[in-house]
């Protein structure tokens, strides 16, 4: 066994009521995505598309401050990327963290678990 091994592990989860995403308010729009997840909010065509999108990573990315163990305001938004490979699997931008984003109705909710070794 290694000596001064440090393991630390985060785990948090979030929760958005959809019917609260507003995605008019383009300064809140800005405000949570990246420059490449606003391109991608952009391309949809379906409104609920985009609710959907804007909610899971607003989730998402609270979650990940969760994990963290940090407060809102630790890393801003635009810090945190949430894209998703060509299965359709979301990724952060973040190696040691894997995350689950789950649409259902008026709810999304986002998992994260963070490991630093």
């Amino acid at each position: 066994m290694k000596k001064n091994l440090k393991i630390n592990m985060g785990l948090g989860v979030d929760i958005v009521e959809l019917d609260r995403i507003d995605i008019n308010k383009r300064s809140f729009v800005e405000h949570v995505l990246t420059l490449k997840e606003l391109e991608i909010f952009d391309s949809f065509t379906n409104d609920k598309r985009k609710i959907e999108y804007l909610g899971g990573r607003f989730a998402g990315k609270e979650a990940y401050l969760k994990a963290r163990h940090s407060g809102i305001g630790d890393l801003s938004f635009h810090e945190i990327e949430i894209l998703n490979k060509e299965n359709g699997e979301p990724f952060l931008n973040d190696q040691n963290a894997l995350i689950s984003i789950s649409h259902e109705l008026h709810y999304v909710v986002a998992v994260v678990m963070i490991e630093n070794t």
